[in-house]
């Protein structure tokens, strides 16, 4: 076999035949039900939805790809005003940034030091983020991240970065502190982490608007963000927010910010953005940040070869309007609310049950046992095997992030079908 695989030593994975709905379909004649949106939550949709579909059909009539630097697209300024049209937080432009997250991540660090450069402050090169985060798998946005198997790439990677804690409430609080004093702790500890690099070298700090995989869906404490927002201000440096997990509608809000009130000088989305049909990721951000570039060097200095691929957009556009239809977001809300206390009623009093937590159709269930990964790995094997339902269960969590489209009867099946292996590997578990 001529593929290099990820993991060449692990049996090759089953093989698929198609994807409809929430369902995978796979040679063998098997059908799952997947709550993994994808296996690493982009396929906020499912597959083959009729409209998105439909209108990537009309652009191949039309045209592949045109340079976004060279020709204007309707379609791409359709996309952009969608995007910013029912944002809370205060950003006004959208900037096409490539294929993924990684990408944008790498695109909304180079524009912030081009804003510092070009204001004078070329010496601003550090960026902080957190323990625990993952900002996606190329260097500048790996040596951000801090996923342990990742660790051996140290060597090739960028200096001039630095952490803090990561921000979780429940595991990090102090005995006795509200939840707006750890806020405060936290911001403070990026403050003290600012004048410990020296404010005039620090152009940046980046997090997930709610901690992501790694921890699994953490939201902050409330006025957390608005804290460090503050922090930023103080000492001139740009708040860039992670929204490849949580963006685009995951969170119940178009914007996962939005829920904290707080407006960053950049946000960066991936994944969700067209949903898996194509790949395409975009940068947003403020006519300041434009005007700035734009008077000094005349050109932002991140381009890529299929930045506003014509494809993806048409596809992004098309999965967009159906997450900005009127009752979309409540859906996501109502529903994920529901998953949410059924299984806090269900399960939060066994003995292995520690949280439930995030936001909208995005969240995480934490478990606390022995031989934790094996737990959830076993969870995951008889969730696919009895029900062929698909969870992502390892380290400490069973990440939840179904897709948007998910009916409260296709919910229900997966609630008696989790709750009920999750009591029986624990009967299991706690007699070994």
């Amino acid at each position: 076999m001529s593929i290099f695989r990820v993991f060449p030593n692990e049996p090759v994975p089953p093989y698929v035949e198609k994807g409809d709905g929430i369902y995978v379909y796979t040679r063998d004649g098997k059908k799952y039900l997947d709550t993994t949106g994808g296996s690493t939550s982009y396929a906020i949709l499912g597959w083959n939805h009729p409209k998105v579909n439909s209108a990537i059909t009309d652009q191949l009539k039309r045209f592949t790809h045109m340079d976004y630097k060279v020709w204007s697209d309707a379609n791409t300024e359709a996309l952009a005003e969608l995007l910013l049209s029912r944002a809370e937080h205060k950003l006004n432009r959208v900037y096409f940034s490539g294929n993924s997250g990684a990408e944008a991540c790498e695109a909304a660090m180079k524009m912030s030091y081009q804003v510092h450069h070009d204001t004078g402050h070329p010496e601003k090169t550090w960026f902080i983020s957190r323990e625990q985060s993952y900002h996606g798998a190329t260097t500048d946005a790996m040596a951000l991240g801090d996923r342990p198997n990742l660790s051996f790439y140290q060597p090739i990677l960028p200096l001039n970065r630095d952490k803090i804690s990561q921000h979780h409430p429940k595991l990090m609080m102090h005995e006795g502190e509200s939840l707006d004093d750890y806020a405060k702790r936290s911001a403070k500890e990026l403050e003290d982490k600012i004048l410990e690099i020296g404010p005039e070298k620090v152009a940046g700090f980046i997090g997930e608007t709610i901690m992501g995989g790694l921890v699994g869906d953490v939201p902050p404490a409330p006025n957390y963000w608005k804290y460090i927002r503050e922090v930023c201000n103080k000492y001139d440096v740009h708040l860039i927010l992670d929204e490849v997990f949580c963006g685009t509608g995951t969170s119940g809000k178009i914007y996962c910010c939005d829920w904290d009130g707080v407006t960053p000088d950049f946000i960066f989305i991936g994944k969700t953005l067209a949903a898996g049909y194509a790949p395409i990721s975009v940068v947003i951000t403020s006519d300041k940040v434009e005007s700035i570039i734009k008077s000094v060097q005349g050109r932002l200095q991140h381009t890529t070869t299929h930045q506003a691929y014509s494809l993806g957009i048409a596809a992004a556009l098309a999965v967009q309007k159906i997450i900005h239809e009127d009752e979309f977001l409540s859906h996501v809300n109502e529903l994920g609310n529901y998953i949410r206390s059924t299984l806090q009623n269900e399960l939060g009093n066994h003995p292995y049950f520690f949280d439930i937590r995030g936001r909208g159709m995005r969240f995480s269930l934490e478990y606390r046992c022995s031989s934790q990964h094996e737990f959830g790995q076993m969870l995951e094997k008889k969730m696919r095997e009895e029900h062929q339902i698909l969870i992502s269960g390892k380290w400490h969590r069973v990440c939840f992030s179904p897709a948007l489209i998910t009916t409260k009867t296709e919910a229900n099946y997966v609630l008696s079908s989790f709750i009920d292996t999750f009591k029986k590997v624990g009967e299991q578990w706690m007699a070994n």
